[in-house]
């Protein structure tokens, strides 16, 4: 990607250089007709002859009414070409947003349009996965701790007490650190000391008393798979919105770019040999 910017630099330049200059041209034709409909105003002749028989009238906006001879880089515009109609930016934006690439699609860049639609593919099917990983492997680790721990019905416990099953080899170790704790907190004040150990503490239903070291530290080692499963669906989900992000910017980028100069000159032929030299000029 960063090739493709360094070449696109070149180009963006060469063309932000080409709409100035056709931008101070219109100016200048636009200022010149002005003046010829001044002039007119003023009580001058409408038709004054100007150079061989060529004169401004105001018709179509600004435009410029040719002799019977045509001059050549005039009538190198006798193919009229209307500016194309500039893809609406905050269009391709909320596309974007909406689905990555749907906003590529709509201005013709397919090729940007299928990148950022199998990034997305590839991003939501990441966060499935991990999702029912991180589910699959949370049931893995309840269903350990009821075998080896004594415990039943802990399914949907909040997560701290699934770390301290993890942490301690029983229940009663867990409570004695709870007293340690009160007492480090309230001294002799065993009333306080009692309410925060009942506050804790764990239940009758939620005590537990693992078979060996080693099976708590299988547990633990199973319920570290899971929050990583989970880690990364969230990892997936960010992905998820800076691909919207960036879809979006690139998408309101090329709609910019494509959107062409916002002034024209065209010629219009007409009877007789004669036509207008017109200035179109696009409001947004």
């Amino acid at each position: 990607m960063r090739a493709e910017r360094s070449a696109a630099g070149p180009t963006r330049r060469h063309d932000r250089r080409g709409r100035i200059a056709l931008r101070l041209g219109t100016w200048l034709i636009a200022a010149i007709a002005l003046l010829g409909a001044t002039g007119s105003a003023a009580g001058r002749t409408p038709n004054a002859a100007i150079e061989g028989g060529s004169t401004f009238a105001a018709q179509s906006g600004f435009s410029y009414q040719a002799g019977p001879s045509v001059p050549p880089h005039v009538a190198a515009l006798t193919r009229e070409s209307a500016p194309r109609e500039a893809p609406n930016r905050l269009r391709a934006v909320g596309a974007s947003l909406l689905l990555p690439g749907l906003g590529h699609r709509a201005g013709g860049h397919f090729g940007r349009a299928r990148f950022f639609m199998m990034a997305e593919v590839a991003i939501l099917a990441g966060i499935a996965v991990s999702e029912l990983q991180g589910h699959a492997r949370k049931q893995g680790y309840i269903d350990y701790a009821e075998q080896f721990a004594g415990v039943a019905g802990i399914d949907g416990k909040p997560d701290w007490y699934y770390r301290n099953l993890g942490q301690y080899r029983s229940s009663e170790d867990y409570r004695d650190e709870i007293q340690r704790t009160a007492r480090s907190l309230y001294g002799d004040d065993l009333e306080a000391r009692a309410a925060y150990v009942a506050e804790n503490a764990p239940a009758p239903g939620e005590a537990w008393e693992w078979a060996s070291d080693e099976h708590r530290r299988e547990f633990r080692d199973r319920r570290k798979e899971s929050r990583n499963a989970f880690r990364r669906a969230s990892l997936f989900l960010g992905a998820a919105l800076l691909n919207r992000l960036v879809s979006a910017v690139d998408a309101a980028r090329l709609a910019g770019r494509d959107a062409g100069p916002r002034a024209s000159v065209y010629y219009r032929p007409e009877e007789e040999g004669s036509g207008y030299l017109c200035l179109r000029w696009a409001f947004d």
